[in-house]
């Protein structure tokens, strides 16, 4: 993926892929991987790689992520048999100082997952944590207190992903903006007419959002809107 020439800040994004399905409901992974360099950003939270071939997604998911965008990945293959894997990862166009995948608390019907990592980026080390919740909303709760108990120390952090929660003010915007201050809520789903604030932004107080979008593509490729932020810190 091409590299931006913005010096000063850090571009970092976050997305469903829905299993690189869009418009046409047939998979497109190169439709999915344009739009991912249109945000030309140096982080990328992606969920929902999915490779689950009895649901009419494709086979090697995962592999086509780290073949197309190179750079750096981590990955969470959460469920399924080999090439078939359902899970999320995160993309750095810097590299890793350190990753840990750690399982979320349930309940829930398919096992959910958080990549702490802790990227070298132009600015300084940025601890990163990337998550896709649960549909059961009995597991939110305990699912947005774990991840801010993943917030240490005085380094900037940013949590990002798709956290399943449709209301703004919600046990986990609560969990997270008490760990985590900063955020901008966006409506990035459905697609066509959004109006949930599934997928978000939130960063410690040492970070500034310098701005935030939920970006559109002439044809959708996905039932979320991706969610592209300039943060400095």
């Amino acid at each position: 993926m091409s590299a931006p020439d913005r010096p000063d800040v850090l571009r970092i994004a976050t997305w469903n892929l829905h299993g690189f399905v869009g418009e046409g409901r047939r998979p497109d992974p190169e439709r999915s991987f344009r739009v991912i360099e249109r945000f030309s950003a140096d982080i990328v939270a992606l969920q929902e790689v999915d490779g689950r071939t009895h649901l009419r997604r494709l086979p090697r998911a995962f592999e086509q992520v780290r073949e197309t965008l190179g750079g750096h990945l981590a990955e969470t293959r959460l469920f399924g048999p080999p090439g078939r894997e359902y899970g999320h990862a995160l993309w750095s166009r810097h590299p890793f100082e350190r990753v840990a995948l750690h399982p979320l608390p349930g309940p829930g019907m398919e096992p959910r997952g958080v990549i702490e990592a802790v990227v070298a980026t132009p600015l300084g080390p940025l601890r990163v944590l990337a998550a896709h919740f649960g549909l059961d909303p009995r597991a939110r709760p305990r699912q947005g207190a774990f991840v801010a108990s993943l917030v240490k120390g005085d380094m900037p952090t940013v949590a990002l992903g798709d956290f399943n929660e449709w209301r703004r003010s919600g046990p986990v915007h609560g969990a997270l903006k008490a760990a985590l201050p900063v955020h901008r809520p966006m409506p990035t789903w459905p697609v066509g007419r959004p109006f949930a604030c599934l997928d978000r932004l939130y960063a410690s107080q040492t970070v500034t959002l310098r701005s935030i979008e939920a970006v559109r593509a002439a044809a959708p490729a996905s039932d979320h809107l991706p969610l592209v932020a300039d943060i400095a810190f």
